[in-house]
């Protein structure tokens, strides 16, 4: 699993199964736990050359402004799901 958290620090990506699973839980450089542009254009990059090899299986945390949901579908309307 890869957690993205801008609370925590997580070391390299190394894929060592045929899937893998992230978790989004709180943007660095978005407000109150939304994910700026940016930052979900480099989770798109990285995920689309992960998916050409693997299952990639991916959910933002809930929050209280519904970022979540708003990141998620820009995410998944950008890899083309």
């Amino acid at each position: 699993m890869i957690a993205d958290d801008a609370r925590s620090r997580i070391g390299a990506h190394k894929l060592t199964a045929d899937w893998t699973y992230v978790r989004f839980h709180y943007g660095r450089r978005g407000r109150s736990g939304n994910y700026s542009e940016r930052e979900l254009e480099e989770w798109k990059r990285r995920i689309a050359g992960w998916r050409a090899r693997i299952e990639v299986y991916a959910y933002f945390n809930n929050d209280w402004k519904a970022y979540a949901v708003r990141n998620a579908r820009w995410l998944a309307g950008h890899l083309g799901r």
